[in-house]
């Protein structure tokens, strides 16, 4: 495995869980992230906090793949990072949009780890989100900006590399 340590957000383990090819039947970006899990290039840290937002989630509009989330969250069964307290959670309060996120962002902070990924631009990609990230020495990437980490992309606006 490698040091690199990724915690992903709900809708990103729904996206790497349920949606690993597009409808064409094309890997998608969540395919290729969870590919490059799968070939031990990082390390996922999930947190119980976003598992049980996924159960409920799958619950009430994938129920169809519970066993694919069953079968994907089995290794991570005795490894999940607990609840952040009431008080981690009230810390983070002023940086989030959505008070329904903080449980999010306090677990990535006690997690202490490198990369928080998620396709929610709304929430943790903000410029006080970025903000936040950056002075706890975190980093936050979209599927397409962790696949550009490890030099399958590019970013848009950067020259490539020679």
């Amino acid at each position: 495995m490698t040091d690199l340590r990724v915690f992903p957000d709900t809708g990103v383990l729904v996206a790497m869980i349920m949606f690993p090819r597009d409808r064409h039947g094309q890997v998608s970006l969540a395919g290729e992230v969870l590919q490059l899990y799968d070939e031990g290039a990082f390390d996922l840290l999930l947190s119980r906090v976003v598992v049980d937002e996924l159960d409920e989630v799958v619950d009430r509009d994938f129920l169809e793949h519970r066993h694919h989330l069953l079968a994907f969250l089995a290794p991570f069964e005795d490894q999940l990072l607990r609840w952040p307290t009431p008080e981690e959670i009230q810390a983070v309060l002023p940086v989030v949009v959505d008070a329904d996120d903080a449980p999010i962002f306090a677990a990535a902070l006690v997690a202490g780890l490198d990369i928080v990924l998620s396709n929610d631009f709304q929430t943790f990609h903000t410029p006080q989100a970025k903000a936040f990230w950056k002075q706890h020495g975190m980093k936050v990437e979209s599927l397409y900006g962790l696949l550009c980490v490890f030099g399958l992309r590019e970013r848009k606006g950067e020259l490539p590399s020679t």
